[in-house]
């Protein structure tokens, strides 16, 4: 481990009173992702400089998408060699370090969740990596032996599957859970792939990691929602699960959770219905798990458009009245506001037709989708004319060509079929696991989102496959799944990080399970074959791929009863790599909830080669997102090929501030204050560019202590 101090500050431990909670970071995101903290502000903003930095040497360190936790005077971090450990938040010094169990299921965390013991018991950091639920003691990192069995608790607890399928169930949880009283209220990941399970919320005994109540994401038959589905359809179908984290109203007792789609993404022929209770804001009451209300985001999803991000709960003048509302922002690019308690929009929400042929055989669409009349969408909707890019004087002809000649469907809610669609906004997003940050102050909320074209395309998987004669190459097979995110190179792009040195690092059976369950915001590639996987390996590891090509290509195994296939998550681009779509490609968006409008929009981020070439202000893609302050400030980074953290002014969008990072920082910052001295840390992927090898780095107006480097 390398620990490089900018600066000097004194050890200590602070202890636990209300002024310090103001200025902690205790829970994931934070509420509404917002500190009142104003130290650091539009006047002194540009004097922010780096005071420490924690890096963690790992043979095999992935991507940073966590948000520090700061609490009684110790900052808790998931480093990319997948360990939590305890920093000193005034000087990264290492206090502990806890690696968890191995494991083929690949966490990515965004957070733990800490517990406040208040003196009665042990305070606590609860997580889940892998399948193991985790308790550890919050000041030492030791297991605590009287959760579960000795600090440890199995995730398919309270679950209902096949023990034959578990290992290819792969039940895990990367963002992390409420605390309401003594319960640990938690979400989980499943596979967008079948089979998977459905994706119940559950709530344990923080104390002693009992189940106490469940909350069915599928129901059960007679319960409520189940005449949406099929019969057998929780044994059959999977998702509608919780993966990017909620809410919780304390006051009220409600915990607001949003959901993801059904399992499959793509193709729903198997699960007739509306499907709830998959992409859905649910309210349900904290302690026993009962459903308040609910609110449908997408009808029998089928474009993979996850409600992926924690909402906000903040109180707004509405039509004269104080109103506590909870807003969700959406992939799609849609704010939908709720009352908190009733469920009852604040603005109104109209079921509009969309397409409902074109799509695969044995789909049932549903009919209309939800249109929430304002604010309006702050992302592009569907790819139409006046969008396409314009970069180059023969662009727009070429994608136009590309549209027509090929007969893509260009709809927001165009169907996935064998042709090919154009999908706007993308899976990505409109807004994604960032979410929204929001000044509680003056109802403000500020989303950044991804304007960037996808190529949707469905295989049919009862057709022949390619055979021996017919196989293409590794080399074509990562051009067609992986370029568009890594580069035809390796090198990385806008979207995802140069994987040349990673690719060296994992094992032939670690690139597999990779392939086989994804990692991070990287999906799953079951659609490939077995066979096709190991000749796709075969060109990362560079093997032999002439040997392999003949062993590593058949038809679709026998017993893939899928009928139909998904080609990949794939950009759709013009004849010189970058998006259809005209600029910008990413933005930050500030709207007024009180009223319901979009105050403004700005590009975030550049994409580096057209800056280059003199052409500004691109927008880029982004994942992560930011926080915003009692000093009128936002901060975020998000923008991982651009690697850099910036400060927009809440009120104009205008930079004030932005500095150069070491990593891809794709996290969300925190931000919190000791001894009147406010910080702002922030977690970087690792780079091999800079040879960073992942970790955080952390920002203070210290501009008069000289630099030191210590290292342990």
């Amino acid at each position: 481990m390398l620990l490089t101090l900018m600066g000097s500050c004194q050890e200590q431990t602070t202890t636990d009173n209300q002024s310090l909670n103001e200025r902690e970071w205790r829970t994931y995101a934070s509420d509404n992702k917002y500190s009142p903290l104003d130290q650091v502000n539009r006047t002194n903003v540009e004097h922010l400089r780096e005071v420490w930095r924690y890096e963690e040497d790992s043979a095999n360190g992935g991507m940073v998408a966590f948000n520090p936790l700061v609490a009684k005077g110790v900052m808790y971090v998931y480093t990319p060699g997948q360990r939590i450990v305890a920093l000193n938040p005034l000087s990264g010094r290492k206090q502990w370090s806890f690696r968890p169990d191995s494991s083929a299921v690949r966490t990515n965390m965004k957070a733990v969740t800490f517990y406040d013991g208040q003196g009665k018991t042990e305070d606590r950091i609860l997580f889940v990596h892998g399948t193991t639920l985790y308790a550890l003691n919050a000041r030492t990192g030791q297991l605590v032996s009287n959760f579960g069995h000795g600090g440890k608790l199995d995730f398919f607890t309270g679950l209902a599957y096949d023990p034959s399928l578990k290992s290819e169930l792969a039940v895990t949880s990367n963002a992390p859970g409420v605390i309401y009283d003594d319960l640990f209220i938690v979400g989980c990941k499943v596979p967008d792939e079948l089979p998977s399970l459905p994706g119940d919320v559950r709530a344990f005994n923080v104390h002693t990691g009992m189940l106490v109540w469940t909350f069915h994401t599928i129901p059960k038959a007679e319960e409520f929602g189940s005449d949406t589905w099929p019969k057998g359809a929780r044994r059959n179908n999977g998702g509608a699960n919780c993966w990017g984290g909620m809410s919780l109203d304390t006051e009220r007792g409600i915990v607001y959770v949003p959901t993801a789609s059904p399992s499959f993404d793509f193709y729903g022929g198997d699960r007739e219905g509306q499907n709830l209770f998959a992409n859905c804001l649910l309210a349900l009451d904290a302690k026993t798990g009962k459903r308040i209300w609910h609110f449908q985001t997408t009808h029998h999803d089928l474009w993979d458009r996850d409600n992926g991000s924690p909402p906000n709960l903040l109180t707004l003048n509405h039509d004269g009245h104080r109103v506590d509302a909870v807003a969700l922002v959406t992939k799609l690019g849609y704010v939908f506001t709720f009352d908190r308690e009733t469920g009852e929009p604040l603005f109104p929400i109209e079921e509009r037709p969309v397409p409902t042929t074109g799509g695969l055989p044995g789909e049932k669409p549903w009919p209309t989708q939800p249109f929430p009349t304002q604010p309006s969408p702050f992302a592009r909707q569907g790819f139409r004319p006046e969008y396409i890019s314009r970069l180059f004087f023969d662009t727009r002809a070429y994608i136009e060509a590309e549209i027509q000649e090929n007969g893509y469907q260009t709809d927001v809610y165009a169907l996935p079929n064998l042709k090919g669609s154009v999908i706007v906004p993308a899976a990505h997003g409109g807004a994604n696991w960032g979410g929204a940050s929001a000044n509680p102050n003056t109802g403000m909320l500020f989303v950044n989102a991804t304007d960037v074209p996808w190529f949707l395309q469905m295989i049919d998987n009862r057709a022949p496959r390619k055979t021996v004669e017919g196989a293409v190459s590794g080399a074509s097979l990562y051009q067609k799944n992986c370029s568009s995110c890594h580069g035809a190179d390796k090198q990385g792009s806008d979207f995802a990080p140069n994987i040349t040195v990673k690719l060296q690092q994992y094992s032939a059976s670690g690139l597999r399970s990779l392939l086989k369950n994804g990692m991070g915001t990287m999906p799953a590639f079951n659609y490939l074959s077995s066979r096709e996987k190991s000749s796709l390996i075969a060109y990362l590891k560079n093997l032999d791929e002439g040997v392999n090509e003949v062993d590593n290509f058949s038809p679709a195994p026998e017993d893939d009863a899928r009928p139909y296939l998904f080609s990949g998550y794939d950009f759709f681009k013009d004849q010189n790599g970058y998006p259809a779509l005209q600029p910008p490609w990413g933005t930050l968006t500030a709207i007024d909830l009180n009223q319901g409008e979009i105050v403004w929009q700005v590009p975030l981020g550049e994409n580096q080669t057209l800056a280059k070439e003199g052409i500004y202000n691109t927008g880029a893609y982004n994942r992560g997102g930011g926080i915003a302050t009692g000093g009128g400030l936002i901060f975020i980074a998000a923008v991982g090929g651009d690697k850099k953290l910036r400060a927009f002014d809440q009120a104009t969008g205008k930079i004030l501030w932005e500095t150069d990072l070491p990593g891809r920082g794709v996290s969300i910052p925190s931000t919190y204050a000791i001894h009147g001295q406010q910080y702002l840390t922030i977690g970087l992927s690792p780079d091999p560019a800079t040879g960073f090898r992942g970790g955080y780095v952390t920002y203070g107006l210290l501009d008069n202590l000289p630099p030191q480097h210590e290292t342990e």
